[in-house]
């Protein structure tokens, strides 16, 4: 798995190469800004809000459009970042 988030600017922020469970809290690897090797962590009580904010609505209309922003993306007719401004 490999997931970059990138800037605004287009640069990656970070990239995430790993995502599971460690005990009683989640554990994203990956690195930062390209260099620095990270190990972060949501806690139980930090997940709640993680998942309030990916399955708001925003996020799941995200979801549901998703194949339509692969296809225009494939098709060279929408930019990286959604063509949102």
């Amino acid at each position: 798995m490999k997931l970059t988030v990138i800037s605004d600017k287009g640069s990656p922020m970070m990239v995430v190469s790993g995502i599971r469970k460690k005990g009683s809290r989640i554990e994203i690897t990956g690195s930062l800004m390209g260099a620095w090797p990270a190990k972060m962590y949501i806690t139980t009580g930090e997940f709640g809000g993680f998942l309030r904010a990916a399955l708001s609505p925003g996020i799941l209309l995200y979801v549901i459009l998703y194949p339509f922003y692969l296809i225009a993306e494939k098709a060279g007719g929408s930019k990286k970042d959604g063509g949102a401004h």
